[in-house]
């Protein structure tokens, strides 16, 4: 009950979408938000899945429904049981999707990317400025820009004086024991850029929360190297912040040994942000500064992003059904963010895949 004895509302979300992720990634966030808010329904294409999943979630969501197909989808839209959606689908049908959701009148929480190109994402944008006031929270789920290992690292480069260099390693190595191996939409070729583009907004994202800089040129050199995996898998780019500094990022999904690595060089030190193992075996981040004068220092960061970005969205819901604080959301989950995120691998994509030789590229201004 709320302070005036009043039984308290609280949020009640639809899952749209049962793939690999979200069984995997969301199930357990939600059933660790139970106290807080409440799974109504699960929705998937087939209805396989959708009970599938709906068995999956019963132990915290003992009242949850199973629909699907376009019929299942409308019945959930139209319900005045549910706040909000969160949806966790196929880049190329998730933003019709997510409009459905917001032409409704529901608050949505969607994966990233926020579409499969920035033309897509402008539309989708247009339309939700469209809406009459006050419009649905529409948020992006960028779980790495809530890390807070980055956020550190970002109060530490700025503390380190003048940004000197920037390097960024992402090696992934997409065999067969990767659960993502086999996914279909990822392959599909109507995606251009496959797994880059799927998973480099993440890393676009921790690098310009890191930097606390946008990227205003990219040239890059995309390159095929294991045949098992979609081209291209490997980019390689050469980027200009908006603050003059320098950088280079590698993506590859052709690599044997996972790594994933942001380096800052500054004048006065070096920040360094690497995905590990720690002490306890959870999985997570080591931030690492390595002053000019000074003694260095480790910290290890536990995963969190994404219970973050879910608590947060929850929090920003719960003031639109109470009616406090309605439009204060959280800017990190931003769909304009999640856009610049989207412009930047975009236009490295299209440097790298032209055929005569790599192009310099402004990423699109979003």
């Amino acid at each position: 009950m709320d302070v005036d004895g009043e039984i308290k509302r609280l949020p009640a979300i639809a899952l749209l979408g049962c793939g690999v992720f979200a069984r995997d990634a969301y199930i357990p966030v939600l059933s660790s938000l139970s106290p807080i808010a409440s799974l109504r329904y699960v929705w998937s294409r087939s209805e396989f899945k959708a009970r599938q999943m709906q068995e999956n979630v019963l132990h915290f969501a003992p009242d949850v429904e199973a629909e699907w197909g376009d019929a299942g989808l409308e019945i959930i839209l139209s319900s005045q049981l549910v706040h909000c959606c969160a949806v966790a689908l196929p880049i190329l049908t998730q933003p019709a999707v997510v409009t459905r959701a917001l032409r409704a009148g529901k608050h949505v929480l969607q994966e990233k990317p926020v579409a499969g190109s920035v033309e897509i994402g402008l539309k989708s944008m247009s339309f939700y400025h469209s809406l009459p006031s006050p419009a649905p929270i529409w948020t992006v789920a960028e779980n790495y820009r809530f890390e807070p290992a980055f956020h550190d690292a970002a109060a530490m480069v700025k503390s380190l004086g003048t940004m000197v260099s920037v390097t960024v390693t992402i090696d992934v190595p997409m065999t067969k024991s990767n659960k993502y191996f086999g996914c279909e939409w990822r392959r599909d070729p109507a995606l251009k850029g496959g797994f880059i583009l799927d998973c480099g907004v993440h890393f676009v994202a921790g690098l310009r929360v890191m930097t606390g800089c946008d990227i205003k040129l990219v040239t890059a050199i995309a390159t095929h190297r294991d045949p098992s995996v979609p081209a291209p898998d490997t980019l390689t780019t050469l980027i200009k912040f908006d603050n003059g500094c320098s950088g280079a990022m590698v993506i590859s999904y052709a690599a044997s040994v996972s790594k994933a690595c942001w380096r800052v060089v500054c004048s006065k030190g070096t920040v360094i942000v690497e995905r590990g193992v720690g002490d306890d075996g959870r999985f997570g981040y080591q931030l690492k500064m390595q002053p000019r004068v000074g003694d260095s220092s480790l910290q290890f960061y536990p995963l969190s992003g994404l219970e973050l970005e879910w608590k947060s969205f929850i929090a920003d819901v719960q003031k639109a059904i109470d009616h406090t604080g309605y439009g204060s959301v959280n800017t990190r989950g931003s769909p304009r963010e999640a856009l610049k995120d989207l412009a930047i691998v975009e236009a490295a994509l299209a440097s790298g895949l032209h055929a005569d030789a790599p192009m310099s590229i402004k990423p699109q201004m979003v």
